[in-house]
């Protein structure tokens, strides 16, 4: 496969960021907590010991900074990469495509993104 038909898939900027994440999925009795890699306006990326099913709705809720008030949001898992090490455990990342925020929560993540450029 040549450079001129391998395209980029996202359809927005990601700026890296470690927070913690609140993570309930349709199925789960409780919250679980993960660590986020990266976001976008369109999603986010996490890190986790728990496999997650490709589909999943979930129900998160971070803060972009310590300080800022929790953003809300409603997702579904697109994207679940494994990084095996040679005992055959590792982390997990999970891919999360917004299905529903609040706009202007997902103008302030724009925002945020944007502040990294400057």
């Amino acid at each position: 496969m040549n450079s001129k038909t391998k395209k980029e898939k996202r359809l927005y900027p990601r700026r890296p960021i470690r927070t913690q994440v609140v993570f309930e999925n349709e199925d789960s009795e409780g919250v679980l907590y993960f660590f986020s890699t990266d976001i976008s306006a369109g999603g986010l990326f996490l890190e986790s010991d728990i496999p997650v099913k490709l589909g999943t709705q979930v129900f998160l809720r971070f803060s972009l900074t310590p300080k800022a008030r929790p953003i809300q949001a409603t997702g579904e898992v697109v994207r679940v990469m494994r990084d095996q090490n040679e005992a055959g455990q590792g982390k997990v990342g999970i891919g999360i495509r917004f299905v529903y925020i609040h706009p202007l929560d997902r103008e302030l993540i724009q925002d945020f993104i944007n502040q990294a450029g400057s």
